[in-house]
């Protein structure tokens, strides 16, 4: 078939709209969203990374539409996004085309077709975290780029009663990177669950939210230490609730040791 066939009879094909589950390895990108030039220091993207990728496969303009932005160095398992197009090509083939062309930090797991309304980011419920504290001497190289290690004794009993404050649904601007909450933006979320385990030399902090701001899970975590490693006194995290106040966070935790672990939607699409 021609060029100039082949895009003729591309319009008589009806827009679909496909799901993508996304996972990637963030040590290299500078967050999920594309940015304007020079923007990103000159690192890449995970949005233009896709977005590259798939144009070349769907010869056609398109935008990938994420259910929110990580942050430079932060990681992902199972990312959503979707992405609209009029290109016919089974989804089982376009997963293979489109891995086939991606780095190897950065993988589509899953395409699927999803209705006419679904949207990645103003259709998720609940997205889960998971940030790793390695807590032992020596940290196995295979492991570096996704845990954040603290070498100070932590009290972890300490730290769970602490995490408590958060669940709940609070307004969370302390936790926010600074001038990031404003012009009447709600920094209200949602917290329905928070857990803090040890895996051998690890502790796993898992939070699950209907929202999170810039930098929060980050800030969380972060303060939490803190307060394991007796810097911030007892009753940190409720008195930041409270006052809103930023100036009593802890440290911002390294993003490395953040992974995306799921996004969850209330309709199957």
């Amino acid at each position: 078939m021609s060029a100039k066939l082949w895009k003729t009879s591309r319009k008589c094909l009806a827009l679909r709209t496909l799901k993508l589950t996304v996972a990637y390895d963030g040590t290299r990108y500078a967050g999920w969203q594309a940015q304007r030039r020079g923007g990103s220091g000159g690192k890449p993207t995970v949005q233009e990374t896709l977005e590259k990728a798939l144009r070349r496969i769907l010869r056609e303009p398109v935008r990938v539409v994420g259910s929110g932005r990580t942050d430079a160095g932060v990681h992902a398992e199972a990312q959503v996004a979707h992405v609209r197009t009029r290109a016919s090509i089974p989804t089982s083939r376009f997963l293979r085309a489109v891995n086939a062309l991606l780095p190897a930090d950065l993988a589509v797991t899953r395409i699927e077709e999803a209705g006419d309304s679904f949207h990645a980011r103003f259709g998720a419920k609940r997205k889960r975290y998971r940030y790793r504290i390695f807590t032992g001497p020596v940290v196995p190289p295979f492991i570096r780029p996704y845990v954040a290690q603290v070498r100070a004794p932590l009290d972890v009993a300490r730290m769970r009663r602490e995490a408590a404050a958060l669940r709940g649904r609070h307004d969370f601007r302390a936790f926010a990177r600074a001038g990031s909450v404003g012009d009447g933006r709600s920094a209200v979320r949602a917290i329905a669950g928070v857990a803090l385990r040890r895996r051998g030399h690890e502790l796993h902090l898992d939070i699950e939210g209907n929202g999170f701001l810039h930098t929060m899970v980050r800030t969380i975590a972060g303060t939490l230490i803190d307060v394991g490693r007796g810097r911030l006194p007892p009753g940190t995290v409720r008195r930041m609730l409270r006052t809103g106040s930023r100036s009593l966070a802890g440290t911002v935790a390294p993003a490395q040791g953040l992974t995306l672990r799921a996004v969850t939607y209330q309709d199957a699409c």
